[in-house]
């Protein structure tokens, strides 16, 4: 029996205010695929990836996480979703830190304290993510205060920290320095080759050209264009 997609789209239509946003999308995401999502502002890009993870109600047609349609969908440690800004709430401001750390919350269980070996793979794990986006130095800053690039690497390495399969960034490079572009390249990279599915909304590529297996362009709601790149780099994880 084949296993179900990562991410799959039949017949997707998202409307707001009475308009179409998106509008009879179809989309599949494979395993170990590095899919680009692009086109111009108010192509429903972003609405996409959001529909795709439930966050977005879809008013006809189906999405689907591994075969579960998102409602159903439970196993969420899979899947690390980096938006476009930090959601600043009020109360206590969070360190860069507390932010990263709480990538691993779904990989914890709701009715018993972690053990010691896990609270210290927990430790580990946020370490590497602030590694990989250049933030160690920064780690008990407040991430309000950052600069609006910074905390979208805030963002990236909240969603590395959880060590999902699947990694969707919606326009991760908004804002970001071309140093920050080129890092953040590096860590997709050993993520494809590891086998990670990787779904990135873009305006432009820049370094990230080079990791990408497929492209989706979308015009008015709608995919104008799909073609396969290269092969992904690596088995699926």
């Amino acid at each position: 029996m084949t296993a179900p997609p990562p991410l799959a789209m039949t017949g997707g239509l998202v409307r707001r205010d009475g308009r179409e946003v998106l509008a009879g999308v179809d989309l599949r995401v494979a395993a170990g695929d590095v899919l680009a999502v692009l086109g111009p502002n108010g192509a429903g890009k972003s609405t996409l990836v959001k529909a795709l993870l439930g966050l977005v109600p879809l008013a006809a047609g189906r999405a689907e996480i591994y075969g579960e349609p998102p409602a159903r969908f439970r196993d969420w440690k899979r899947i690390g979703y980096v938006p476009q800004r930090l959601p600043m709430g009020g109360g206590v401001p969070a360190t860069v830190r507390e932010v990263v750390a709480s990538g691993r919350v779904a990989r914890r269980s709701r009715w018993r304290p972690a053990p010691f070996a896990d609270r210290a793979a927990d430790r580990a794990a946020v370490d590497r993510a602030l590694k990989a986006v250049g933030l160690t130095a920064s780690a008990r800053d407040s991430a309000h205060l950052l600069s609006g690039g910074q905390q979208q690497r805030v963002l990236i390495a909240r969603a590395l920290a959880g060590e999902p399969d699947v990694f969707v960034l919606d326009e991760p490079t908004a804002g970001v320095d071309a140093g920050s572009q080129a890092a953040l390249a590096s860590t997709l990279h050993e993520l494809a080759r590891d086998g990670r599915t990787v779904v990135l909304v873009a305006h432009e590529l820049g370094p990230m050209e080079p990791l990408i297996t497929r492209t989706v362009e979308l015009g008015h709601g709608r995919i104008v264009r799909e073609d396969a790149v290269r092969e992904p780099l690596g088995r699926p994880a």
